[in-house]
């Protein structure tokens, strides 16, 4: 774990041109004049939507996230803080009051990060590589950090491999009732049909000792069009990153689930509730 200081802020840069949608689902160019649900006179309504509207620009939120994913910034850098000061600034220019507000928060880094294959006998598998992409400028840049997993701990598992799905505790009961036994077991799950923390918080219920996540390329990748840079979609190497604690039950970082506005350095460790999962989970 490393404590930094975190220059916080939240915000939206609207870039596109959505309709207005009411409870039936029709978008304010099919209402026209008529009524809005929820309102008796929908006139003054429709006045500030259409003064709304009027602003997006998509030229300009091209421009804002051109600068704002121009460096690698995980969260914690000095590029990351950069983020945070370049949207500041854009809303002081917009006349809105702007403060950003500095926390100590706990984040954990990857100091080591090995996959092993051990068996059969003379196969032998050794990861993760680095991401790659032909023409990226920045697939050897330092500042991208080995794929990982925020809040997972530290730690060693070496078991039997067991694919489970994507996870879900529907996933782990078909396991189940298959007589595949997943105690004690590295699960490998794929993204999808629910949060990764969900994955893990399941995988670890059902008494698993590590879990691994990866994206299937029938979800998101080739399967489902040209992957990055020709298309959208996510190349050979791309690994999702993010966090696996249990924000379905405590959100946040662990200190401040339990003490938002203080300073770190005022509370006892005694106070610090303990890691999300026991469970190993590999990225």
């Amino acid at each position: 774990m490393k404590l930094f200081s975190g220059a916080v802020l939240f915000f939206v840069l609207v870039g596109s041109n959505l309709p207005a949608f009411d409870h039936a689902g029709k978008n304010k160019e099919q209402l026209g004049s008529g009524a809005i649900s929820g309102f008796r006179d929908a006139a003054g309504e429709q006045e500030v939507e259409k003064k709304f509207m009027a602003v997006p620009d998509p030229k300009l939120a091209e421009e804002h996230l051109r600068i704002l994913t121009q460096a690698p910034h995980i969260a914690g850098s000095p590029e990351d803080k950069a983020t945070a000061e370049y949207v500041a600034k854009k809303f002081r220019e917009a006349g809105l009051d702007t403060e950003i507000v500095e926390y100590k928060v706990w984040l954990n880094y990857p100091a080591e990060i090995r996959v092993d294959m051990t068996a059969p006998p003379g196969v032998e598998m050794h990861g993760p590589r680095r991401e790659h992409v032909d023409g990226d400028p920045f697939q050897d840049d330092p500042r991208v950090v080995m794929p990982y997993n925020g809040m997972s701990p530290s730690g060693d598992a070496e078991a039997e491999v067991i694919y489970a799905n994507y996870g879900t505790p529907d996933d782990f009961d078909k396991l189940k009732q298959m007589n595949v036994d997943v105690r004690g077991k590295i699960v490998i799950v794929r993204y999808g049909e629910n949060f990764r923390g969900v994955k893990v918080f399941v995988a670890q219920e059902r008494g698993a000792a590590g879990v691994i996540i990866y994206s299937d390329p029938k979800d998101d990748g080739y399967y489902r069009g040209d992957a990055y840079p020709k298309g959208p979609w996510r190349p050979a190497s791309g690994v999702q990153r993010g966090s696996v604690g249990f924000m379905f039950q405590f959100p946040g970082d662990q200190p401040h689930r339990v003490w938002l506005p203080f300073q770190l350095c005022r509370m006892p460790s005694a106070f610090l509730p303990p890691t999300p999962s026991s469970c190993r989970r590999f990225p």
